[in-house]
């Protein structure tokens, strides 16, 4: 097999959830609770993780601050005051700390993805395709919702969605239109 065989030969899977999703909350208050801490202490170094669902927000990590963030207020900002909050932030261990002095990010990293020229936003097109679809159905029911979509050949062969709150009928027959 040659390479161009073998790369349309691949099935290639993406996925994107709704801003309802609790993934992309999540990560709204992750990023709240690190803005509170750099805007009260500059050179404040926050490893907070958050997790949540079923009524239950979970905020874990360590951080090493002059300052003190109130957690709980920041969380029922963005979802509300009807959650439990279960928090638990530490103290940054001395080892993690000595590693972002001499190296700079410890054992935190940002992940990224790469640039093609499959579409015009330079994504690859089964992400820009599972973007889109979500962004479809997520105007008809705003809710939590998750979108895969999987290419094979550069063509489709395969669509996962789900929101809660859509009849199954409704929702294959607003995929149809999408296509």
């Amino acid at each position: 097999m040659t390479a161009t065989t073998i790369a349309s030969a691949q099935f290639r899977t993406a996925e994107s959830v709704s801003p309802g999703h609790p993934d992309k909350l999540c990560d709204q208050m992750s990023d709240a609770i690190l803005d509170a801490y750099l805007a009260c202490d500059p050179q404040a170094r926050v490893a907070v993780e958050v997790c949540g669902g079923h009524g239950t927000v979970f905020v874990t990590g360590e951080v090493t601050s002059q300052a003190t963030v109130a957690v709980a207020p920041i969380v029922q900002r963005l979802v509300g005051s009807e959650v439990e909050i279960i928090e638990h932030i530490a103290q940054q261990s001395p080892e993690i700390a000595r590693g972002v002095d001499d190296g700079g990010a410890g054992d935190q990293g940002v992940m990224i993805g790469y640039a093609c020229n499959e579409t015009p936003e330079l994504l690859p097109l089964e992400t820009v395709l599972a973007r889109r679809l979500n962004q479809f159905l997520y105007q008809r029911w705003p809710y939590d919702g998750k979108t895969q979509v999987t290419l094979r050949g550069g063509q489709i062969t395969a669509i996962v969605a789900s929101f809660q709150h859509a009849p199954k009928d409704e929702l294959t027959e607003a995929v149809k239109e999408w296509l």
